[in-house]
């Protein structure tokens, strides 16, 4: 779906723009869809239990400052408008699409058992990531799937135990936002290349994941 909607906007435009409007496009599409033809209730926001709410998001709060942490010394980093709003359409079309749709239908297939439904969504969020084969070495997509389908399980997790979307989406958005505020950091990751040590390092990431996904959806079955 979002390589449909890339085909159909406009190429002059700026490529956060083009990004960003395929992505409000995907929105757009699979909200409708499911306004339609799908019927899954979207759980947005949660303002109960806001302190359990914290606590479930904690790890991945804590991964997300952590690795955004080195983008404050770079001496190049900017705020960007165009940035923002691009990362924050990206965060709304995919955790509506893989937590907010494919959760309570894999909830359907599997009985209800959370922890299944998480690993299946995850799954399906890491491999949308092979589009980028079509400019990347399968390698390099290789440990962009792995890690995906790792920060979809903890994304999964939340979404569950605190029926809060909007927490997902800004966790998503922060992951993303500060590394694309740096030209000079786009510019290296554009020349990144497939390492053992970095399939080494998702790997073991994804076991950790799995392990704190697993823990948090332990017995929750949801009807």
């Amino acid at each position: 779906m979002l390589y449909t909607a890339a085909t159909i906007i406009p190429s002059g435009l700026p490529t956060n723009t083009k990004q960003g409007l395929a992505d409000l496009i995907v929105f757009l599409v699979a909200y409708f869809l499911n306004r339609l033809w799908f019927h899954q209730s979207i759980n947005w926001f949660n303002a109960d239990k806001i302190f359990d709410q914290f606590s479930t998001a904690l790890p991945t709060i804590i991964f997300v400052a952590y690795s955004s942490a080195a983008m404050f010394f770079v001496k190049d980093m900017r705020f960007q408008m165009d940035v923002l709003i691009m990362t924050i359409l990206v965060g709304l079309a995919e955790e509506f699409c893989f937590r907010g749709l494919l959760i309570p239908l894999f909830l359907k297939q599997f009985r209800g058992n959370a922890y299944y439904a998480v690993v299946g969504s995850s799954i399906l969020f890491g491999l949308m990531h092979l589009i980028n084969l079509k400019s990347i070495s399968f390698g390099y997509v290789s440990i962009q799937v792995i890690f995906a389908i790792s920060f979809g399980l903890l994304l999964g997790a939340i979404y569950v135990k605190t029926n809060n979307l909007l927490l997902v989406v800004a966790l998503h958005m922060l992951k993303d936002l500060f590394p694309l505020l740096s030209p000079s950091t786009l510019r290296e990751a554009a020349k990144m290349q497939f390492s053992m040590a970095a399939l080494i390092i998702c790997i073991v990431w994804l076991i950790l994941t799995i392990i704190i996904a697993r823990k948090q959806t332990k017995g929750l079955i949801i009807n």
